[in-house]
């Protein structure tokens, strides 16, 4: 009987040893995986505001005029071909 319990506490202190040792190889598992993904969204941040900071300059309306006179070829209407439509 003492046998017994000898090796159960022999057992149960090696599965408590290899737990912790696999509790700690996943944390720093989990903690290589959060840096990463905190990189990650500090380089989606930045790229967002560059974004932002596109979108602001493309929405200026002196450059959105001038894309329409180059590309599309758009002139402003001379007096006599507009035409006011009243509902």
């Amino acid at each position: 009987m003492r046998w017994f319990v000898f090796v159960l506490l022999l057992t149960a202190n090696v599965a408590s040893g290899l737990a912790v040792a696999y509790d700690r190889f996943r944390h720093r598992q989990l903690f290589a995986e959060l840096r990463k993904l905190e990189k990650a969204r500090d380089e989606l941040d930045l790229n967002f505001s560059q974004l932002q900071l596109e979108q602001a300059t493309m929405a200026e309306p002196t450059l959105i005029d001038r894309a329409a006179r180059e590309h599309l070829g758009m002139i402003n209407p001379a007096p006599q071909d507009t035409v006011a439509v009243r509902p």
